[in-house]
């Protein structure tokens, strides 16, 4: 069994993160991908998201196709008065999407999501056997 992260453009700007940093930051400004961490147990995969300064309703997480979509929105609420200058900025404001393929012995039915503290972590509990994809249809 496999749960496997699709990719996304935060493996792009990790060509980046090193050679050349001030070039990563003007690709980032729509939106931003948090780090997560995918964890195989026995009877589940657990991914967990940091999700800094986003508020709990703002998180969706959905399954749709073999698909587990995690989005999020966040926005920057910085004072600034006419005078200051921003001399560096790092922080991201706009939308997150990150997307995992799941395998088939997953229910989406049974996933289940906790958010505390900034970290929103997804269980994907394991199936014994691969579900029934198709249905004998009797005909009369």
């Amino acid at each position: 069994m496999s749960l496997i992260p699709r990719d996304s453009w935060s493996d792009f700007y990790r060509l980046f993160d090193h050679a050349f940093p001030s070039v990563r930051s003007n690709f980032e400004h729509d939106s931003f991908s948090p780090r997560v961490d995918v964890v195989e147990k026995e009877t589940a995969f657990e991914i967990i998201a940091d999700l800094p300064g986003v508020a709990k309703e703002d998180i969706s997480v959905t399954c749709t196709n073999g698909v587990l979509t995690i989005e999020a929105h966040t926005s920057k609420c910085v004072e600034t008065k006419e005078e200051d200058k921003v001399i560096h900025q790092e922080r991201f404001q706009g939308k997150m999407v990150r997307s995992f393929t799941l395998s088939d012995y997953i229910d989406p039915k049974e996933i289940y999501a906790e958010f505390l503290d900034g970290v929103l972590e997804v269980v994907v509990p394991k199936l014994d056997n691969k579900p029934e994809s198709s249905t004998k249809i009797d005909i009369n």
